[in-house]
């Protein structure tokens, strides 16, 4: 807004006489305001761009449709997921015997049966100690009890797994045929197993030999002591050759209950591992399978429950996630050992802001699974406890407002439809015309769909209509024969590292659409009806689909107009400053005059003009104009204006107007454009607006003043 003052003229102080008075009339023309309207002023954000020939396009575009990728196509829903890991394994110590019969004990065991032939063979190897002799076949033969005493360990156990192992070793110069042996549980005396050694024929174990047998405990019950004996075994002999007699000879058995793992115990567990485990939870999001996450935020909240009875260390961690400084997710807790059956718990949430996280699982082959590392400890509290395999960890996940900044893997095939209403500020261009103002020769539109998700897919723009702020609507038709609307359009994924979204212009030519009714109606909002299919060809098993936190698909409508019109009531306005002076006794001595709108008009158009002039409160003063001809600017062979044509309009003003208007702040210049319909040999051409056409306009004012000195 631009601002002039009156010039008014200075007090002229001459010398005089004091009681002589003189007056005179004088006139002054001073500028009031001054304003130019232009391209600028029809087009008002400015999109008019001057070609080389200083010919007029504009180039306008309006995002019609934008689907987001947080809010669409990688939505990741808040999930509770539950799981649980059972005592893996309860594990004891090897239980170790070394047993020892040796041949005298064996002789005087003879000695002291009821057998008349065993008490010669008892009698006759301690008599023959140290000598070569010959030792007859021996049946009947037992061995003493011995115990496996593990009562310091576990009171009973249940095994999932354990083995008994030991050596039967024959220490004594003659063989030992058809060892009988037997386990049982020392209190209740109940068998455990029973075989025989060798468990093969021949059942012989040959002088100095020794004999291997392991045997499977699965599935037994042992009781804090277990007995174990041979319970019978033969010898035949030396077989009629002397043998060296040596009563410090001896059967021997080296004996180990090992590879302990308990299906359930009341025992002192040792310090150990009840759990080691990589544990996985997958998240179901539909037919999408997701590699990778890099969370922008997000919370995991997990829920440990313990039904052991013995406090328990818990060792969490999150594989595979860490963050940009290699913070890895990762917790130790205790909890509290089981009461009465009731399981313990406790709860750990963790802030996965700022985390990337493979989705993999721990083998790398799965998809959209976190993998979690949980050991539970426990140290020996020396008390008896019970505790059994199907004691577990019971685990509740809680995934909570993922909210990713870049995810990949195979984001689905979705088919989504949008019907909607958007704004359309085309018609803001233009303020203040009413629709089919301006009636363009040529009109360009393409259909721009920018993809920046990396996802193959479908556009479809089923519909799309125009509304004008009188609420007619206009419906685009293409009936090219490669139609944009009603078709669909394939597009092309975004590139990834960087971020190259693809871009795809599909043409709408005024030709073969409506374009050009559609625009002249000015429209304020458009509707759309939208169809957007993602991987239409379904999944390629790649899994290098992709999309970042700020992906859009947009859809584009982009407007390509060549300025060259034929016009119908077209208005352009402005408002500029206006000020007839500083204060009321400047302008007490006008007695009257002449305002004067002096314009130039480059325009090809011929127009009416009007001028009002209006207070700081907005309020109208006064119309100086209203609806004076504007009269156009002459054309060459070309339908161009080269020189401005001059219109002056002259608008009277007696003192009291002029009064009146000094409490004036601004004036608005209007001026309604026509296309004349007798103009020779442009007579109905569309005219091309140049760069360099305007109406400049200037208020200036002429008035008599009356002087006394």
């Amino acid at each position: 807004m631009r601002h002039y003052s009156v010039l008014l003229l200075l007090v002229l102080f001459l010398g005089c006489k004091k009681d002589q008075k003189t007056e005179w009339d004088t006139e002054l023309l001073t500028p009031i305001g001054r304003t130019s309207l232009s391209i600028e002023n029809l087009i008002k954000d400015s999109l008019a761009k001057a070609n080389g020939d200083n010919t007029v396009n504009l180039t306008y575009r309006s995002t019609i449709y934008e689907l987001n990728l947080a809010d669409q196509l990688i939505r990741i829903p808040d999930t509770s997921l539950k799981s649980n890991i059972n005592v893996s394994s309860l594990v004891f110590s090897e239980v170790r015997v070394t047993y020892n019969a040796s041949l005298g004990t064996i002789a005087n065991t003879l000695k002291q049966s009821t057998d008349a032939t065993q008490q010669f063979i008892g009698n006759y190897l301690i008599s023959n100690q140290g000598n070569n002799a010959v030792i007859a076949p021996i049946n009947g033969l037992a061995a003493t009890p011995f115990l496996f005493d593990a009562s310091s360990y576990f009171q009973s156990i249940e095994l999932e797994q354990g083995k008994l192992r030991f050596y039967v070793v024959n220490h004594l110069p003659i063989a030992i045929t058809d060892v009988h042996y037997e386990a049982r549980n020392a209190i209740s005396n109940s068998l455990v197993l029973a075989g025989t050694v060798p468990n093969s024929a021949p059942f012989i174990i040959p002088p100095y030999d020794s004999v291997y047998v392991e045997e499977d405990l699965a599935g037994k019950t042992l009781e804090g002591s277990l007995k174990f004996q041979i319970t019978s075994f033969n010898s035949p002999g030396s077989n009629g050759v002397p043998v060296k007699i040596d009563t410090n000879d001896y059967i021997g058995i080296n004996a180990a209950i090992a590879n302990i793992v308990a299906k359930k115990a009341i025992a002192r567990f040792p310090s150990q591992d009840l759990i080691s485990s990589d544990q996985e939870i997958t998240q179901t999001i539909g037919e999408r399978k997701f590699t990778y996450v890099d969370c922008k935020s997000g919370e995991l909240g997990v829920d440990i429950s313990s039904s052991i009875q013995e406090k328990l260390r818990i060792t969490y961690r999150l594989k595979n996630a860490y963050n940009k400084n290699g913070k890895v997710i990762e917790d130790i807790s205790d909890v509290a050992p089981s009461v009465g059956g009731v399981p313990t718990t406790i709860s750990k949430n963790f802030d996965l802001s700022g985390f990337s996280i493979g989705l993999t699982g721990s083998k790398g082959n799965n998809f959209n699974t976190y993998t979690q590392v949980v050991v539970a400890h426990i140290d020996s509290s020396g008390i008896l406890r019970e505790i059994t395999n199907s004691d577990s960890l019971y685990f509740t996940y809680k995934l909570k407002n993922i909210k990713p900044n870049y995810i990949k893997g195979y984001a689905g095939r979705d088919t989504i439809l949008f019907q909607g209403n958007s704004p359309f500020s085309f018609s803001n261009l233009f303020a203040g015309n009413a629709p089919n103002a301006l009636d363009f020769q040529d009109v360009s539109l393409s259909l721009n769909i920018e993809n920046g998700l990396g996802v193959d897919g479908i556009v479809k723009v089923n519909t799309l209509s125009g509304k004008n702020a009188n609420g007619n609507v206009v419906s685009l038709q293409d009936n090219s024969a490669s139609p944009v609307i009603g078709q669909p359009l394939s597009i092309n994924r975004a590139q990834d590292f960087p971020l190259r979204p693809a871009k795809h212009d599909f043409q709408i030519n005024s030709a073969t659409s409506n374009i050009k009714n559609f625009l002249t109606n000015l429209p304020s909002s458009i509707d759309y009806d939208v169809q957007i299919r993602t991987n239409p060809n379904g999944n390629q098993q790649t899994y290098d689909d992709f999309a970042y936190l700020d992906s859009r698909l947009k859809v584009n409508l982009d407007l390509n107009i060549p300025l060259s019109v034929k016009a119908n009531n077209l208005t352009l306005r402005d408002t500029f400053g206006f000020k007839l002076g500083n204060s009321p006794k400047e302008i007490d001595n006008i007695n009257s005059g002449t305002l004067y709108l002096i314009t130039y008009n480059k325009f090809p158009l011929k127009g009416d003009v009007s001028l009002v002039v209006y207070d700081s409160l907005n309020n109208p003063i006064d119309t100086l104009l209203s609806n004076y001809t504007l009269v156009p600017g002459d054309v060459d062979g070309n339908c161009r204006v080269n020189e401005a044509k001059k219109n002056v309009f002259s608008i009277p003003v007696s003192s009291t107007r002029i009064h009146k208007l000094f409490s004036g702040y601004k004036a608005v210049l209007t001026a309604v454009f026509n296309t004349q319909t007798n103009n020779g040999t442009c007579n109905g051409q569309y005219y091309k607006i140049y760069s360099d056409y305007k109406l400049d306009a200037k208020i200036t004012a002429q008035f008599n003043y009356k002087v006394k000195l």
